[in-house]
C-alpha cells in the first residue's frame, strides 16, 4: 500500500500489456519527504510539486470511486510524442480524462493530452477535466473538457 501502479491506457487491450505503467507513491507526505520537499517549497519551488499533487489527486479520486462505483477502471495515457493524461477513467468503453496542474494559470498545451484522448476514444469519450490551482470552472475547447479548481474534489 505504499505505491500504486497505474497501468497505461490504450484503446486496444493488446497494446495495454506492452505499455509502461506509471508509479504513484500513495502517501504524498512520504513522497515529499523522500524528495526533500517542505511545505514552504509549495511557494518557493512550485515546479517541483507537480508530481506530488498529481499523485495526491489520483489517490483522492480513486479513494472516492471505491465507494461510489466499483466498475470504474483507472489508467494513465501517454503517446509516442510525450502527450499525456494523468488519469484515465473507464467504465466499459466509456472514457473520461483528468489532467492535474499545480499552476493557477492555464495554457493551450495543458489540454492537448485530453484532446488526443478524446480523438482516440471518439464517441466513447465522455468528458475531460483539467484540475488546477485556480478559482473558476471554465470550458476548454469543444471536446466536453472543463477546467476546475482542485478544491472541487471535496465539494458536494
Amino acid at each position: 500500500f505504499l505505491v500504486r501502479r497505474l497501468p497505461a491506457w490504450h484503446n486496444s487491450p493488446g497494446h495495454r500489456l506492452i505499455k509502461t505503467p506509471k508509479i504513484h507513491v500513495c502517501d504524498s507526505g512520504l513522497a515529499a519527504t523522500l524528495a526533500d520537499l517542505t511545505a514552504a517549497d509549495w511557494f518557493e519551488q512550485r515546479e517541483r510539486m507537480g508530481h506530488l499533487l498529481e499523485s495526491f489527486v489520483v489517490q483522492q479520486i480513486m479513494a472516492q470511486a471505491e465507494w461510489t462505483d466499483s466498475d470504474l477502471r483507472f489508467w494513465h495515457y501517454r503517446d509516442k510524442d510525450g502527450k499525456e493524461v494523468d488519469l484515465v477513467i473507464t467504465r466499459g468503453k466509456k472514457t473520461w480524462g483528468i489532467e492535474v496542474k499545480a499552476s493557477s494559470a492555464m495554457h493551450r498545451k495543458d489540454v492537448r493530452g485530453l484532446e488526443l484522448l478524446a480523438a482516440r476514444c471518439g464517441k466513447h469519450f465522455q468528458g475531460g477535466m483539467l484540475l488546477y490551482d485556480g478559482k473558476d470552472v471554465l470550458p476548454l475547447g469543444t471536446q466536453n473538457i472543463l477546467a476546475a479548481p482542485i478544491s472541487k474534489l471535496w465539494e458536494l
